[in-house]
């Protein structure tokens, strides 16, 4: 089987979720365990905020190595 991940507007979300139960299809939310937000909060917080990058500017880093 294959998964599919898709972005929905807020404004389309509850109609789309109306339509994939119509559907049949399966739907799994996936929530962030709130120790993972903290830790991110915490990293952001502490970061020093002239070497933060956007993730445009991250995601090219990555490519070249």
């Amino acid at each position: 089987m294959k998964k599919v991940t898709i972005n929905v507007p807020d404004d389309k979300y509850l109609f789309f979720l109306e339509l994939i139960e119509s559907l049949g299809f399966d739907q799994e939310e996936t929530e962030i365990p709130e120790a993972h937000n903290s830790l991110v909060r915490e990293r952001i917080k502490n970061s020093e905020e002239d070497k933060l990058l956007t993730w445009k500017e991250g995601r090219k880093q990555l490519k070249l190595k």
